[in-house]
């Protein structure tokens, strides 16, 4: 029992160095200050997130997106729920400074690692921005971000799920340079064809990539490949 218990502490002593040190390797990403927008960025993982922001994220998600989810495969709370705390999520979140020591969460970017026959992908699950802080250039910043993150780690490639009732995010996308995935759902009989796009915007392979190729049985074992 005692070296099981030791284990456990030692994962959690590298999952740890992972919170800490991510954002320290990009100063220029840790504020965002334009367009009337004064923000600074945390990363988290899901164990991490304070409860009240993971609370205020799943209501904004609700509020921007449940008439859009309605439009594929629908909304469920609980299902948001559970993707808000699974073990392999990954959050950045933008804070606007309201006074001192008291700060408000203004927009997140929700990602994860995954395995792809072998090969690492950062999977963006969700970017919601609250209505102040949207057409301000902060979605297309974070974006950024998270494609510097997946080019520095040797992600093949960051991929995403657009629903096609969202116009104005797959025109974001558009300009960024993602195009549709060479796997798409396929429509099923009798329901017409299937209200998402899955997009990818390939990054240049480097060489952390190589370490990855090992077999991995999930998405913690390989983010621990990756910054190893």
């Amino acid at each position: 029992m005692q070296g099981k218990k030791s284990a456990k502490g030692k994962e959690r002593k590298q999952q740890r160095k992972v919170v800490t040190d991510l954002l320290k390797d990009y100063p220029a990403f840790q504020q965002y200050n334009r367009n009337g927008l004064d923000l600074s960025l945390e990363y988290y993982w899901a164990e991490g997130l304070p409860q009240n922001v993971q609370d205020w994220a799943f209501t904004l998600c609700k509020k921007n997106m449940e008439d859009i989810y309605n439009t594929a495969w629908g909304w469920k709370d609980e299902t948001k729920l559970e993707e808000l705390a699974a073990p392999e999520a990954r959050f950045l979140v933008a804070y606007d400074k309201v006074s001192d020591g008291e700060r408000r969460p203004m927009a997140y970017v929700h990602f994860r690692w995954e395995d792809e026959d072998g090969v690492p992908i950062l999977y963006c699950y969700e970017i919601q921005l609250e209505a102040a802080a949207q057409r301000k250039g902060l979605g297309r910043f974070l974006m950024k971000f998270l494609e510097l993150i997946g080019r520095k780690a040797g992600a093949h490639e960051v991929m995403l799920t657009v629903m096609k009732a969202n116009t104005a995010a797959a025109a974001m996308y558009a300009k960024l340079g993602y195009v549709e995935h060479e796997d798409q759902p396929e429509e099923e009989e009798g329901k017409g064809p299937p209200g998402y796009t899955i997009l990818t915007r390939r990054m240049v392979a480097a060489a952390p990539a190589q370490r990855a190729l090992r077999p991995v049985t999930n998405s913690i074992q390989l983010e621990n490949i990756i910054f190893g």
